[in-house]
C-alpha cells in the first residue's frame, strides 16, 4: 500500500466535474496530473515507469456510430526492480451521431489510450480516492478566511475557538461509527498532512464529516 497511499488524494485544482451525458455530476481527474504524480513518485516516463500499446481495434455501436479501443500494459520501477504488466482498457468514440449528424474524431485513439492510462494507473493508487467517492483533497485543507490584519500579523486561536469541535466529540463520533483509531490516524495523515493535536477548527469539524460518510456506508 505505500504507493498507493501517496498517489490516492487528488488536489481540487487537478479535477474537473462532468455536466453531460451518462456521467453528469461526476468528478474527472486531469490526465496530466496523473503523468505528474506519477513521475514524482517513479521518475520521468521512460525511466522510472513507461507503458505499452499492445492493440487498438474498433467496433461498431449502435446507429452507425463507431467505438475505438485500445489496450496498454503499463510498468514502474520499485528500486531497482520493474513491476510486472499492470492491464489497462480504454476506449473513446470514432464516429459519433450528434445534434447536427455524425461525427468522426481524429483524436480517439489518443483520448483511448489516455483512458486506458487512467484504468491501469489506478490500479496502482493515482486518484483512487475520487473513485471511492471522496471530494478532492483540498476541500478538507481550506483555511478559514483570514482579515487584512490578520495577514499582516498572525493571531494564535483561542482555546474557546479551537475547542469548539472537541475531542470527546471525535472520540464518541469514532465510537459511534465503530471506527478503530488506527483510522482516525490514517484519515488525518492523508487528508491534513499533520497530526490530529495540529487540527483547526475547520479541519475537525471536516473530520466528524469524513465519519459520518463513513458511518453511511
Amino acid at each position: 500500500m505505500k504507493y498507493y497511499n501517496q498517489l490516492k488524494s487528488v488536489p481540487e485544482a487537478m479535477t474537473k466535474k462532468i455536466t453531460g451525458g451518462r456521467l453528469n455530476g461526476m468528478t474527472d481527474i486531469k490526465p496530466q496530473w496523473r503523468y505528474m504524480r506519477f513521475s514524482e513518485v517513479f521518475g520521468d516516463c521512460g525511466i522510472g515507469w513507461y507503458y505499452n500499446i499492445k492493440k487498438l481495434w474498433t467496433e461498431n455501436g449502435s446507429e452507425g456510430q463507431v467505438v475505438a479501443f485500445a489496450e496498454i500494459e503499463l510498468f514502474y520501477k520499485d528500486g531497482d526492480v520493474w513491476s510486472q504488466p499492470i492491464a489497462g482498457i480504454g476506449g473513446s468514440t470514432l464516429i459519433a451521431k450528434e445534434s447536427k449528424g455524425m461525427f468522426t474524431s481524429d483524436e480517439c485513439y489518443k483520448m483511448a489510450v489516455t483512458d486506458a492510462l487512467s484504468v491501469a494507473m489506478k490500479m496502482v493508487g493515482v486518484g483512487a480516492d475520487i473513485y471511492m467517492g471522496y471530494p478532492p483533497q483540498t476541500k478538507y485543507t481550506k483555511e478559514e478566511p483570514k482579515t487584512t490584519q490578520e495577514t499582516k500579523k498572525p493571531v494564535t486561536p483561542t482555546k474557546t475557538a479551537e475547542r469548539t469541535i472537541t475531542d470527546a466529540d471525535i472520540k464518541k463520533a469514532r465510537e459511534i461509527a465503530g471506527l478503530k483509531p488506527e483510522w482516525i490516524i490514517d484519515t488525518v495523515k492523508t487528508h491534513f498532512a499533520k497530526e490530529y493535536k495540529d487540527l483547526t477548527t475547520v479541519e475537525k469539524a471536516s473530520l466528524l464529516k469524513l465519519i459520518e460518510k463513513e458511518l453511511n456506508k
